[in-house]
């Protein structure tokens, strides 16, 4: 073998190991430059703390932007049920109200109502203490105008004694003497047919105040007992 083959072989086997050498050293750079970072097959236990540790940090970061993604959601959940429960509130406190202005209306309707229905029962009432007073005025009249329309005296009895209203008995004794003898003896038929026409307010008052009862006087006079106790009532004053 030559000395030149020798030389030449020599240099290829120097070219072989620096493009080996040169290939390993741009795999290297392209590894760093993209990012990749070797992991020794075997690692130490201080790197294999600092990886727990970054994995630990990096779950606590996630998990407390995932709780803080939550809280906010629920707080805008809660916002949102709030106002929704707050409208409600207005509504339902807005429906009360209108409830209860109805129900006071309502009630001063009724309190009007009451109180017409009160002064027309006042108006009745007035009403009918008038026609009653009207009534007795009327009969009262009545009764004034039959006695000035008399035109004939009466007539005495020829059974009994007249009557003088104008004497009054001179003592208790003559005065209950009389008395009971007008209770006692009743008035003829003819007698009362003729008392009809005379004034009866100067006969019943005078009767009256001899001491006898309405009751008897509208028997002795053939009159109503109504009407001796109206002309009672109203000249009762007089005749005293």
């Amino acid at each position: 073998m030559s000395t030149t083959v020798i030389v030449l072989i020599v240099i290829g086997l120097i070219f072989i190991f620096v493009s080996f050498a040169l290939s390993e050293k741009l795999s290297e750079e392209k590894e760093e430059s993209a990012g990749v970072v070797k992991i020794p097959k075997e690692l130490t236990q201080e790197q294999k703390e600092k990886i727990d540790t970054l994995i630990r940090d990096y779950m606590d970061q996630q998990v407390d932007g995932k709780l803080a993604d939550i809280e906010t959601r629920l707080a805008e959940i809660v916002n949102q049920k709030t106002l929704a429960l707050g409208d409600y509130a207005v509504s339902v406190n807005e429906e009360i109200d209108r409830n209860h202005k109805e129900v006071v209306f309502l009630y001063d309707m009724l309190s009007d109502k009451q109180k017409e229905i009160m002064t027309t029962v006042n108006m009745i009432d007035e009403y009918k203490k008038e026609i009653a007073l009207m009534v007795q005025e009327q009969a009262a009249q009545n009764i004034v105008r039959d006695s000035q329309n008399v035109q004939t005296p009466v007539a005495e009895p020829e059974t009994q004694e007249p009557v003088q209203p104008e004497e009054q008995p001179e003592t208790d004794a003559d005065l209950d003497d009389a008395i009971r003898d007008l209770e006692e003896t009743p008035l003829p038929e003819e007698a009362r047919e003729e008392l009809e026409n005379v004034d009866n307010k100067d006969m019943i008052l005078e009767m009256h105040k001899a001491g006898l009862s309405i009751l008897e006087i509208a028997k002795h006079l053939g009159l109503g007992v109504g009407e001796v106790k109206l002309v009672v009532d109203l000249y009762q004053g007089e005749a005293k």
